[in-house]
C-alpha cells in the first residue's frame, strides 16, 4: 500500500553562527619563503572532554601569506544552553597531497569557547595561537568574527567582466585577473566571502558565471555593504590590486538598469567593472521535492575485508557485542532509520565488498545471497543479511569503492525516466582507507552527474586522512580532464560518536547534513522542478490501492515472486528452492551485480 512520505516534524533548531578568521603575524616557517596558512576548526566532545578528532570545517589554503583574511567562512550551531569548546588550528601547509592537518607544520591552536565570541564586543574574539611544545614562542593571532547565518534560500546568479585592465610589467602583457567580493559586517569590517577563478590573459577578462547564496553574499540583508577588489594574479601568491569599486549593495544594484558600470580606483576612467547581470531566484526547497513524492532510496555497502578481525574475536570490528551490537550495526540503524521515511517501498539494496564469496573474491556481492534481487525489508533487513553475511563470507580484501559506487550509479540510470526523478543515498562503511583511490575518484566524478549522494562511515582507529580527499569541501575531484559536476561525499568517522543516549542522532545528523544541498543541487543542475502534492482524494485512493504511486513514473517491475533473503534460513538462495513463497513484486536494483549465492 503507498504510503506518503511523512513531512519532518517542527522542531528547534539551533541559530547558524558564521564565523570568518583573520590571521595577523604569523610565524614564518619556510626558509625561501613565507608560510601557507590554512586553519582548522574543532569542537570539543561534551562526553569525553577530548577534541574531536575531525575538523567541524576548514578554510583554503592562502599562499604565501603572514597576515591573512580567509575567505572560506565556517557555519556551526549555537547552543546558547550549552558550553561550547572550540579551537582554532592554524598550520602551515608544506604537504599539499595530504589535506589533514596532522601531515602539515603546526602554527599554534587557538581554544576558547563559541560563547565568549558572541558576547565580545562587535562579536569578535582576537587570540594569540600557541603551540603545546612551544607555548612562550610567538606564533602569531587569530581574529574570529561570528554573526548569525540568515537562512535566506535566494540565490543570486552574477554575470560579470572587466574592461582596460591596465597592463604592466617588462613586456606590458595583459594581465591574470580574479576578483574578490567583500561583505561589510556589522560592525562595518570588511570580510572576503567569495573569490573568482583565475581569467588568465586578459586585457578585457569576462568571469565564468556564478551563483552564491543570499545568506553568503549579503547575510540576507539587500542593504549590506559589499565592494570588489579586482587583483592580478602572481603564482608566488603575491597578489596585487588593480583597483577597488565603490561601496554598492544588493537593492542597489537590484534598482539599476544593467549592464551596471563601476569604477575601479585608483585606475583612469574607462577602467571598471561590469556587472553585466544579476538574477534573483528561490529555489525550490528540499521539503518541496519530497512533498511532490521524490523519494530518497537508500543503498548499504559493508566492508569485509580482513582488516576488520575475526568477527568471532572481541576485538573485531565486526564482533557483536553483548547487547547484539557494534559500530557497523550502530551506524546502520541511525542512519538508516531516518531515511526509510522518504522511501515508499522501503526495500533497501545491501552489498558488501572485499569478501570472498563460495570461494571468489569480490568487490560487490549481494549481502542476501540474491544478487538478482538484492533488497531487504526495512533496517531490520539489512541488520539481519548482514549478521547473516558475517557467518558466510570469508573476510578478505582488498578495500574497493569503486566497484560499489558504479553498481549503485547503474542502478540510478536504470531508474530515471524523463523529468521524474528518484534520488539514490549510497551509504558506505568502512574500516580503512582504500586501495583503489584513482579508481574511485573517476566513479564519484561519474556518478556527481547523476541523482545520488555517497556518505562514507570510517568505523575503527584506522587514519582515514585520505576520505578527505573524496569529500571534496576544498577542492572538486578532477580525473583526465574532467572535473565532478558537484559535490556528492560527505565522510564521517564514527568514533567523533560515541554511544549513548544521543550518539546515534548525532551520527544522522552529521552524515546528513550536507544530502539537501547536494539533492537540490541536482535537480536544479537538470531543470528538475517539485511536483504538485498529491490531492487528498488521490492519497485516499492510493491507499485503498485503486491508483498505482508511480503513475507516470513506473519503475521495471519484475515478474518474478520475491522469496526474502536469498540464502538467509527461511528464504531461497539465488540457485537454490524457496522455503515458501511470499509473492509480492519488487524492482530489480542489481543491473551489475556479481552472481554469488551462501551455500
Amino acid at each position: 500500500m503507498f504510503q506518503q512520505p511523512p513531512l519532518p516534524q517542527t522542531v528547534p533548531v539551533a541559530p547558524k553562527l558564521e564565523l570568518k578568521i583573520k590571521c595577523r603575524g604569523l610565524v614564518d616557517l619556510d626558509y625561501l619563503s613565507k608560510s601557507d596558512p590554512q586553519c582548522f576548526v574543532f569542537l570539543m566532545d561534551p562526553k569525553t572532554r577530548t577534541w574531536c578528532k575531525e575538523p567541524i570545517g576548514r578554510t583554503e589554503m592562502v599562499l604565501n601569506k603572514l597576515d591573512c583574511d580567509f575567505v572560506k567562512s565556517i557555519v556551526i550551531d549555537y547552543r546558547f544552553e550549552s558550553v561550547q569548546h572550540i579551537r582554532f588550528t592554524v598550520v602551515d601547509v608544506d604537504n599539499h597531497n595530504n589535506p589533514s592537518w596532522t601531515a602539515q607544520e603546526l602554527i599554534g591552536h587557538f581554544d576558547t569557547e563559541v560563547g565568549k565570541i558572541v558576547g565580545s564586543v562587535g562579536r569578535t574574539l582576537a587570540g594569540a595561537l600557541v603551540h603545546p611544545e612551544r607555548r612562550n614562542a610567538r606564533r602569531g593571532n587569530v581574529i574570529i568574527s561570528a554573526e548569525e547565518q540568515s537562512q535566506s534560500k535566494r540565490v543570486i546568479k552574477f554575470n560579470i567582466e572587466a574592461t582596460k585592465l591596465a597592463k604592466k610589467g617588462l613586456f606590458r602583457t595583459d594581465p591574470n585577473s580574479f576578483f574578490v567580493i567583500y561583505r561589510a559586517s556589522e560592525n562595518n569590517d570588511f570580510s572576503p566571502i567569495y573569490q573568482s577563478p583565475v581569467e588568465r590573459s586578459k586585457n578585457n577578462p569576462i568571469w565564468a558565471e556564478f551563483s552564491i547564496k543570499e545568506s553568503e553574499l549579503c547575510n540576507g540583508d539587500p542593504n549590506r555593504p559589499l565592494k570588489i577588489e579586482v587583483k592580478k594574479f602572481k603564482n608566488n601568491g603575491q597578489h596585487t590590486t588593480i583597483g577597488t569599486t565603490p561601496v554598492f549593495s544588493v537593492q542597489e544594484l537590484q534598482n539599476s538598469v544593467m549592464p551596471k558600470y563601476l569604477s575601479l580606483s585608483p585606475m583612469p576612467a574607462g577602467t571598471e567593472l561590469v556587472i553585466r547581470r544579476m538574477i534573483v531566484t528561490e529555489p525550490p526547497s528540499f521539503l518541496d521535492y519530497l512533498a511532490g513524492g521524490v523519494p530518497l532510496n537508500l543503498v548499504v555497502a559493508i566492508d569485509f575485508t580482513q582488516s576488520n578481525g575475526d568477527p568471532s574475536h572481541p576485538n573485531s570490528l565486526h564482533y557483536r557485542n553483548p547487547s547484539g551490537d557494534n559500530d557497523y550495526s550502530r551506524a546502520i540503524r541511525a542512519v538508516g532509520h531516518i531515511l526509510q521515511n522518504y522511501d515508499t517501498d522501503k526495500r533497501f539494496p545491501v552489498y558488501g565488498f572485499g569478501g570472498k564469496v563460495n570461494g571468489q573474491v569480490s568487490h560487490c556481492f549481494a549481502l542476501n545471497g540474491n544478487p538478482q534481487y538484492p533488497e531487504v525489508e526495512g533496517v531490520d533487513g539489512i541488520l539481519a543479511a548482514y549478521w547473516h553475511a558475517l557467518q558466510h563470507a570469508q573476510l578478505y580484501g582488498p578495500t574497493n569503492f569503486s566497484p560499489v559506487i558504479n553498481q549503485t550509479a547503474a542502478i540510478c540510470n536504470q531508474h530515471r525516466s524523463g523529468k521524474t526523478e528518484e534520488y539514490y543515498v549510497l551509504l558506505i562503511l568502512t574500516d580503512g582507507v582504500i586501495t583503489d583511490m584513482d579508481n574511485t575518484i573517476r566513479a564519484i566524478i561519474q556518478a556527481s552527474r547523476l541523482p545520488m549522494s555517497i556518505i562514507i562511515v570510517g568505523v575503527g582507529p584506522a587514519n582515514f586522512d585520505n576520505m578527505n580527499v573524496l569529500d571534496a569541501d576544498d577542492e572538486p575531484l578532477r580525473a583526465n580532464g574532467v572535473t565532478m559536476a558537484r559535490d556528492i561525499v560527505q565522510f564521517v568517522p564514527f568514533r567523533d560518536f560515541q554511544p549513548g543516549a544521543f550518539g546515534g542522532e548525532a551520527l544522522a545528523e552529521a552524515v546528513l547534513a550536507e544530502v539537501p544541498d547536494q539533492f537540490v543541487s541536482y535537480m536544479m543542475q537538470h531543470g528538475v522542478k517539485p511536483r504538485a502534492p498529491p490531492r487528498a482524494d488521490t492519497m485516499q485512493a492510493m491507499a485503498n490501492g485503486a491508483v498505482s504511486p508511480m503513475v507516470g513514473n513506473q519503475r521495471p517491475v519484475s515478474s518474478m515472486p520475491t522469496y526474502g533473503y536469498g540464502g538467509m534460513p527461511g528464504s531461497p538462495t539465488a540457485y537454490g528452492q524457496p522455503a515458501s513463497l511470499g509473492y509480492s513484486q519488487s524492482v530489480s536494483r542489481s543491473p551489475q551485480a556479481v552472481r554469488y549465492s551462501y551455500q
